[in-house]
């Protein structure tokens, strides 16, 4: 018998980013081909965990509005209106994961998340996507 490979769910958070990166891009771009094209990426060793990304990416997507109504709200809407896409888009993933994965801990989400942002940006981004995450999180929790 075979063994399944378990993937990483941090890897699939780090292909989520760039599925909506490119998607927020390219507004006519095929996400499914988006999706398609990062899972089958064979020039890394991570192997993603694929229900967890496609979970992720499709809820992201779903609750786009509602997530950047909350974003704004912590933030402001004209300074949320004038942050770089990217971090937009980890903004929103790990906001998702806070509000809708219910089984994965808040701390763990927003550390994942500084970790996925350090990846892209410089110290002072992880630490504004950092603060922002863990405002929204303590909110949600308080409410």
């Amino acid at each position: 018998m075979k063994k399944k490979i378990k993937g990483s769910r941090s890897w699939s958070r780090v292909l989520a980013t760039q599925a909506l990166y490119q998607l927020s891009l390219n507004k006519n771009i095929d996400i499914s081909l988006v999706k398609k094209n990062l899972l089958k990426d064979k020039e890394t060793k991570n192997i993603p965990d694929r229900l967890f990304f496609f979970k992720l990416v499709n809820e992201t997507l779903k609750n786009k509005k509602t997530l950047d109504k909350k974003l704004e709200d912590a933030v402001k809407k004209k300074n949320f209106s004038k942050m770089e896409t990217i971090i937009k888009v980890i903004l929103e993933l790990g906001l998702c994961e806070i509000v809708y994965f219910k089984d994965l801990s808040h701390k763990i989400s927003i550390a994942e998340y500084n970790k996925v942002s350090s990846s892209f940006l410089n110290k002072n981004e992880v630490g504004l996507i950092n603060g922002i995450l863990d405002k929204i999180a303590n909110n949600i929790i308080n409410e």
